[in-house]
């Protein structure tokens, strides 16, 4: 649990006849929730600031861990690496606006037949109003995160494209999304922005999806 501030209350009990009272603990937050968000092979750092590398999948192989990630917090990024609501609460959290520039490091998954079974860490670069600082005065993998488990079905549409739909859960995460907690339904599509395309490059390189849920957060 997130540490809380307590009022000493050592002096108070000078006062003749005063009782203290339990301060009143602070409202449960919730809400519903969108993301869009799109991830490549790129390189990202994890909490121990060691660089990771992507692993792309071919779109039929069993096994993996496959990984991919959305660029780093201080690269210009289109508004599909950044949008989502939830990690400001919708802007319930003080000083924050929607969306807040979020990234995924990483998207992750092992494939098990026809199914994705999956992990996201969803970086938050800034929640506050504004551009992220450049140079970024903290590293990506400092930053706080929320995490996610996921599970999906897949089906190869067609050599350059595989579709996928499932549904996820919220596990908390660190900083401020330590107690968070949420679930919902995402869909997404593996591509390849490469010339060659992804038959010829024998792997997908690409994916953008979309989440759709609620979240609560207990101790906001």
């Amino acid at each position: 649990m997130k540490v809380r501030s307590v009022l000493a209350a050592a002096a108070l009990t000078l006062v003749a006849g005063f009782v203290p009272q339990a301060s009143a603990a602070s409202p449960a937050v919730t809400g519903d929730f969108s993301l869009m968000a799109m991830v490549h092979t790129t390189q990202y750092q994890d909490s121990d600031l060691a660089t990771q590398d992507p692993n792309p999948w071919n779109g039929s192989a069993a096994g993996g861990p496959y990984r991919y990630a959305s660029i780093p917090c201080s690269g210009s990024a289109p508004v599909n690496n950044i949008s989502t609501n939830l990690t400001t609460y919708n802007s319930q959290l003080p000083a924050s606006r929607s969306p807040a520039s979020t990234r995924n490091h990483p998207l992750e998954f092992v494939v098990q037949g026809s199914t994705l079974h999956g992990r996201i860490v969803l970086t938050t670069c800034q929640r506050e109003p504004g551009a992220t600082e450049s140079p970024d005065p903290v590293p990506d993998g400092n930053k706080d995160k929320v995490l996610l488990d996921w599970n999906a079905t897949y089906e190869r549409t067609s050599p350059e494209e595989v579709a996928w739909s499932g549904r996820f859960t919220i596990t908390g995460g660190t900083g401020v999304y330590e107690d968070l907690t949420g679930r919902g339904t995402m869909s997404g599509y593996f591509f390849c922005f490469a010339d060659e395309g992804c038959e010829s490059l024998g792997e997908f390189r690409d994916a953008q999806y979309t989440m759709t849920g609620t979240y609560r957060d207990p101790t906001p």
